[in-house]
């Protein structure tokens, strides 16, 4: 297939990145482009101008192909404010809560809505993006009750049943391994490395059995000045202690975990240790089969 069959653009458009996906009409995919062009960086509200460029520079024909964009490109700071769909939400109570307007160029646009959850007073939570990988699983795996874990800055922990999403927990995992890898006294002194230190990882994982982690992010610099944690092991170490954590606060034994390999990689090591099963899935390959469920249930809704 050549650029001349794309169909159907896809944006998933976050707070730091942009992903543009060109699908045919059939779902396959034909090309992708991705940029440091999130939220973060558009200036003066130039989304329409931004996404624009990105599409002529995948096809002169971009005129007349329609724009599904996901994510934070729906928030309140990105380019039309989208509410937010109450859990428990189906790909159904998505697509009907999306919004619809034409693209200066003369194409049609839709922006789908994140999902948001109350459990209870001061027990709320949110999520932009990832209901589309979630839906995603769904397809992939023909299952319909499951618990999800999406690692990243932000890591989700979702309950789906009956297909639709549930509950769902949000951690500041990754965040706050930036915060502490770059602002904090337990900087590490060495960066982290691609290829994770295990040993020391796990370090950091059995740690966090007592559950106290302000006092298990600060051993980090007790123990390097003991001399029981090298320089080179230090960025692993707190990772170990931020990704324990994390999946102690969880009471699955059997978890779903989407995302890039290299990050999907330490929590599966992080929940062998904690004798949790798990299934990795990768997270581009969930958000295109959402966006393929999503697209064929817009399709028949409009038949």
């Amino acid at each position: 297939m050549s650029k001349k069959d794309i169909a159907t653009f896809v944006v998933d458009w976050g707070t730091s990145n942009f992903r543009l996906f060109g699908l045919s009409s059939e779902g396959v995919l034909i090309d992708t482009v991705e940029a440091p062009s999130g939220l973060l960086q558009i200036k003066d509200k130039a989304f329409a101008e931004t996404l624009e460029y990105k599409l002529e520079a995948m096809t002169s024909d971009y005129q007349n192909i329609p724009v599904l964009m996901a994510g934070m490109v729906g928030s309140a700071s990105g380019w039309k404010e989208v509410p937010y769909v109450a859990a428990p939400a189906s790909v159904s109570d998505v697509i009907n809560n999306a919004i619809s307007f034409e693209l200066p160029w003369g194409a049609q646009a839709r922006i789908l809505p994140g999902v948001s959850y109350r459990a209870a007073p001061l027990n709320c939570d949110v999520m932009r993006g990832e209901e589309v990988q979630i839906f995603g699983l769904s397809l992939l795996t023909d299952s319909t009750n499951m618990h999800v874990v999406l690692p990243g800055t932000h890591s989700k922990h979702v309950d789906i049943k009956g297909g639709a999403i549930s509950s769902f927990s949000t951690f500041f995992t990754g965040e706050l391994y930036a915060l502490l890898s770059h602002y904090s006294s337990v900087k590490p002194p060495l960066p982290s490395q691609e290829i994770v230190n295990e040993t020391a990882f796990l370090k950091g994982v059995r740690r966090t059995t007592e559950g106290a982690l302000l006092n298990d992010i600060f051993s980090a610099r007790a123990l390097r000045l003991f001399g029981e944690l090298a320089d080179h092991e230090v960025a692993d170490y707190l990772s170990g202690i931020l990704i324990g954590s994390e999946l102690h606060s969880s009471t699955h034994r059997n978890i779903y975990l989407v995302g890039g390999e290299s990050l999907c990689a330490r929590y599966e090591l992080a929940a062998k240790e904690l004798q949790i099963e798990t299934y990795t899935f990768s997270g581009n390959t969930c958000f295109l089969n959402g966006i393929a469920r999503i697209i064929k249930e817009i399709e028949n809704g409009q038949r």
